[in-house]
């Protein structure tokens, strides 16, 4: 069977598109690359996560809250990253007790994860 890739085959997709003659004619397939499946993922994760990031906008919990359930944390983990005792990560959830938080435990919290303190801050 003849196989011929043409890899720039489309400019709305990221894939391989295929060509294979099976002896009698030419069969065009498309198939998608795994970076098209990772993002359908991540696009659904964050749709999931979209009535957590209503409750950071209209106050109900901290931007905490969110970049937890983003990047898959859970207390005991973020509190074994971070050295902060459980009770106090389920306080930090509030935004009355995250905005008087000191930079230090934000930095504390936004190394952890992996992110800068002004994205920690944010949703």
């Amino acid at each position: 069977m003849n196989v011929i890739v043409n890899e720039n085959a489309s400019e709305n997709h990221e894939g391989q598109l295929y060509h294979y003659f099976d002896g009698e004619k030419w069969i065009e397939k498309w198939e998608k690359t795994n970076l098209d499946v990772a993002r359908v993922v991540m696009e659904n994760h964050l749709q999931e996560l979209e009535p957590l990031r209503n409750q950071v906008l209209i106050g109900e919990l901290s931007p905490l809250a969110y970049h937890i359930q983003i990047y898959s944390f859970d207390l005991k983990l973020l509190s074994s990253y971070t050295g902060i005792p459980k009770r106090h990560i389920k306080k930090h959830l509030k935004p009355k007790y995250f905005n008087q938080l000191e930079d230090d435990i934000l930095e504390k919290y936004a190394q952890a994860i992996g992110i800068s303190v002004e994205e920690l801050k944010k949703v």
